[in-house]
């Protein structure tokens, strides 16, 4: 029997229940399109047996049923959140924070050394002017001398003294006046200090308690990883450089912009930016296959004018509910993430925190585009093909460089991996445009109205007054047609290099190499055709 009870002894045994509250921040920080998701992790050594983990700092609005928890070393039994009638929090500050404030300590004791100096340096210039006031006295003083020769060395007395104290209390004011001028500076240097205190301990907002009971079965380190979404966003924005010469590129330089509004600051956390919409569609839309019905047109018109009183039911609902139902145009292509590789602190509420991506590099093909129906002047653009592996997001924000020279701003199109994509880089004053439709006087051309056709003859114009040459894209827009009654011809001189451009009917192109100091006319006619009694919109 006492064999039995040493050997009961001898195993291990779970220790009692314990409590442990542990302070948490944000430590990792996942940012989508519009909305991020947050961990903290915290770590706590603990006994073999059953504990009670306390995170007393969650943020209020934390939800219970978006809260995911994970532990490493014990198992997770129960969750608890409760945001009303909280138990006091101990003070708690980071080496930030007291950083700050012994900032602000250390400010408030030199203005205060600076005014006893101020104040010992008064001194003096209160005992100069008192020395004054009193040989003033003396020279006006009823009891003066009698004999001249007395009178004369009083006031040579007087006059040499009233100098002495006169330049004693001079060099007093200046003392004063040298300590009182880096009172401003002091004063401004605590007033940084204490804006800097305030952006690392924001106004306490109201928390929530999250209790998580665990259970152990060996003693040692456990792990919590508790993890919530909220409000933050994230875009891109890009410096575009286009580097002219024999070895053209493009070199896009990736930066982002990260917003959140969470109530709490994130101080050094480790930060992913992702591409991905877990917020977005999930799941198939619904398909109305729509009901097709022939009936008599006299009826067809009728229930047309009586179209008002009818019910929502008897109005086609199925077409209309398609129309409304269908998706949303989404990225057809992989997420792309972004994990920063070294830790960043953004503010709640800030303007933005910018962070540097990396820098892309891609061959250019540079050449003038020329609208001469809308612009004066030619553009000049860059092409070039996305050869990374992963699709180049739109931004709103880009700066655009022309070798190394800011040219302006402007937006930046998504780019799938593989595509093709245009960039603009302002204008080129040197290649200027004018578009003519020709004058009646000219002959057999110019511009004829008749009651079913119309005869046009339009003339554009790319003239290089610059010393450079240029590969041109000149574009023009001809009409087009979706009626078989309304015929449009057209020619062009010379012949149009493209058309359809983009699929796009009606625009045309013409390429050429337009040398310095030379001009390039293109001449379009065009004929419409109609049938009678009706009018060409």
């Amino acid at each position: 029997m006492r064999l039995l009870t040493l050997a009961l002894a001898a195993l291990p045994l779970p220790v009692l229940a314990e409590t442990f509250t542990v302070s948490s921040a944000p430590t990792a920080v996942t940012v989508y399109g519009g909305f991020a998701l947050v961990t903290r992790d915290v770590t706590v050594e603990v006994g073999v047996g059953a504990h009670e983990l306390i995170l007393p700092d969650l943020p209020q609005w934390v939800n219970a049923g978006s809260l995911r928890v994970s532990l490493e070393g014990a198992i997770l039994s129960g969750t608890r959140l409760r945001n009303d009638a909280l138990p006091p929090q101990k003070d708690k500050d980071s080496a930030e924070v007291t950083a700050a404030k012994d900032r602000i300590e250390t400010a408030e004791r030199a203005l205060t050394y600076l005014d006893d100096r101020a104040q010992d340096a008064g001194l003096a210039v209160q005992a100069a002017q008192a020395r004054l006031t009193f040989l003033q006295g003396l020279s006006s003083s009823g009891t003066l001398p009698s004999t001249p020769e007395e009178l004369a060395g009083l006031g040579e007395m007087i006059e040499g003294q009233t100098l002495e104290a006169t330049a004693a209390q001079i060099s007093a004011l200046r003392r004063v006046r040298d300590i009182t001028d880096a009172r401003p500076d002091l004063e401004s240097a605590l007033e940084d200090a204490r804006t800097a205190l305030v952006a690392l301990t924001p106004p306490e907002e109201p928390k929530t308690l999250l209790a998580l009971s665990i259970a152990a079965d060996q003693a040692g380190p456990v792990i919590a990883s508790i993890s919530y979404p909220a409000q933050a966003s994230w875009q891109p924005t890009y410096d575009i450089l286009l580097t002219r010469g024999n070895d053209a590129h493009m070199t896009l330089r990736r930066a982002a912009l990260i917003y959140q509004s969470t109530g709490e600051n994130w101080q050094d956390v480790i930060l992913t930016l992702s591409t991905l919409a877990p917020s977005g569609q999930v799941m198939p839309s619904e398909i109305y296959p729509p009901l097709l019905q022939y009936g008599d047109p006299q009826e067809s018109a009728k229930l047309q004018r009586n179209q008002s009183g009818l019910t929502a039911d008897a109005l086609a609902a199925p077409v209309m509910i398609n129309e409304t139902m269908r998706p949303q145009p989404n990225f057809d292509g992989p997420g792309v993430t972004y994990t920063l590789p070294n830790t960043i602190s953004v503010a709640r509420d800030a303007e933005g925190a910018r962070v540097e991506l990396d820098a892309l590099d891609f061959d250019a093909r540079v050449f003038a585009r020329a609208v001469p129906s809308r612009d004066t002047t030619a553009f000049l653009m860059a092409e070039a093909t996305n050869t990374t592996r992963e699709p180049l997001l739109a931004a709103d924000s880009a700066q655009v460089f022309v070798d190394g020279a800011l040219v302006g701003q402007s937006n930046f199109a998504p780019v799938p991996a593989g595509g093709t994509f245009a960039q603009a880089f302002g204008p080129i004053e040197d290649l200027r445009l004018t578009r003519a439709v020709l004058e009646k006087s000219e002959g057999d051309r110019g511009f004829i109205n008749r009651n079913n056709a119309q005869v046009q003859d339009v003339r554009l114009s790319v003239e290089n007054l610059g010393s450079e040459s240029w590969n041109v894209e000149l574009l023009e827009g001809v009409p087009y047609s979706e009626q078989d009654d309304l015929q449009i011809e057209w020619n062009a001189e010379p012949r149009a290099s493209e058309t359809d451009v983009e699929d796009r009917r009606g625009l045309t192109q013409w390429n050429f190499t337009l040398p310095a100091n030379a001009t390039q006319e293109v001449t379009i006619t065009q004929t419409v055709r109609w049938p009678e009694g009706m009018v060409l919109r």
